[in-house]
């Protein structure tokens, strides 16, 4: 299943976990058909993007989202 299915079907914990590896997957497999190579570039269009989008983020939780990407530099 192509990451992008993966992504229309996250709905929980389990789920968003199975996309998120199967994105760093997409990554070691198919770097050449990233756009954005480094991790600067990648977090700086998540913030473009989340700056530019008509998305509805009032159900998002922020702070643990901050976390998350956070415990991503540190956790081993």
């Amino acid at each position: 299943m192509s990451v992008y299915e993966l992504l229309k079907q996250v709905k929980d914990r389990d789920s968003f976990l199975i996309f998120l590896e199967s994105l760093a997957k997409d990554y070691d497999e198919n770097h050449d058909e990233w756009v954005n190579w480094t991790i600067s570039d990648y977090l700086e269009r998540i913030s473009a993007w989340i700056k530019d989008s008509d998305e509805n983020f009032e159900t998002i939780d922020f702070k643990k989202m901050a976390e998350i990407f956070y415990v991503g530099k540190i956790y081993e």
